[in-house]
């Protein structure tokens, strides 16, 4: 193994030169105390976000949830929680302006006077020939994307996050002990262009037909975040039912548990017994109706066999999944 070399640097705060290895993420000062975040030759910095909503409020925010959502709570209460996972999740955050020029090509509208059959002057407003201008632009970017797919979580970016909440030094040792982190596999000249489409496409207002052109970042900041959420399981018999927590202000991202059920014990026994009157006062009586329940089934699920026990046999009857975030 290669011997890990050790790197002196002027602490900015202080001036004082301090020390640290090759490898760490952050470096406090040994003589004003300030932690600085050491980015490597790509000049990235790597932050992540302490997480302040624990275990058990996740999980009781995923049961309250679909109360909120409509659902039965005592349902859900009896789920058994299979486990959880607090998943630090990476995002790209990229910050400065694009700059450039553009090329649009947009519609117009013309007002013109027109006069009815009364001679009653009216304003109508129709689409007139299109406009064609190039201009320079300079657009403020403020860009989030996630660094790995992070779509079964629910969370499509943090930029609004992480412009309010503290950042930390990213320190691997010390985030491993709390939860999993995810490793990125999209690579910063991929988020770029993405940030710079993102600005083109905000470019030229309203009406733009079409537009081209070239735009560069310049005064760009770009890090790498690790975002906390929870991965939770829940099960009923042999179904498990997954929902994922935003591990900051514990909101529901996505996730689907079982709605409520109810007893249908009455319903064959009333079906039976009206059933079994109609054809003791008339055997045509009873046929009639017979014909008319069978209708009656086939127009609201279809008529089958399973449709048919179902109805008669199953006392008890489930209703639709709740959907989460």
């Amino acid at each position: 193994m290669a011997e890990q070399q050790t790197v002196t640097i002027s602490c900015p705060q202080c001036a004082s030169p301090f020390s640290f290895r090759e490898g760490d993420r952050n470096a406090p000062c040994p003589s004003c105390g300030t932690s600085l975040a050491v980015s490597g030759e790509a000049g990235i910095s790597r932050f992540w976000i302490e997480e302040r909503t624990d275990l058990a409020q996740a999980r009781a925010n995923a049961r309250r949830a679909v109360a909120a959502a409509g659902g039965d709570p005592r349902v859900v209460e009896r789920l058994r929680f299979e486990g959880g996972e607090l998943c630090f999740l990476p995002f790209w955050r990229l910050r400065g302006h694009a700059a450039g020029w553009l090329w649009t090509e947009r519609e117009t509208v013309v007002r013109e006077e027109v006069y009815d059959e009364n001679g009653m002057k009216m304003v109508r407003e129709v689409r007139g020939p299109n406009e064609r201008a190039t201009e320079s632009v300079m657009v403020a970017v403020d860009y989030s994307s996630p660094a790995c797919d992070v779509s079964r979580f629910g969370l499509r970016g943090i930029a609004v996050a992480s412009a309010v909440l503290p950042l930390q030094g990213m320190d691997f040792a010390l985030v491993s002990q709390r939860g999993t982190v995810f490793d990125p596999v999209k690579g910063p000249d991929e988020v770029r262009r993405e940030a710079v489409a993102q600005a083109r496409a905000r470019g030229g207002g309203k009406g733009v037909l079409r537009s081209t052109g070239r735009l560069s970042l310049c005064g760009e900041r770009l890090a790498l975040i690790s975002y906390p959420v929870w991965s939770l399981t829940f099960a009923r018999g042999e179904r498990l039912y997954p929902v994922t927590i935003d591990g900051v202000n514990g909101r529901v991202l996505a996730g689907r548990l079982p709605g409520a059920a109810r007893l249908t014990v009455l319903r064959p026994l009333l079906s039976v017994t009206l059933l079994v009157f109609a054809f003791t006062v008339h055997h045509l009586l009873g046929a009639a109706g017979a014909v008319g329940f069978l209708g009656w089934l086939a127009s609201n699920g279809g008529l089958s066999t399973e449709r048919l026990a179902a109805w008669f046999f199953a006392l008890v009857e489930r209703r639709g999944e709740v959907d989460l975030g």
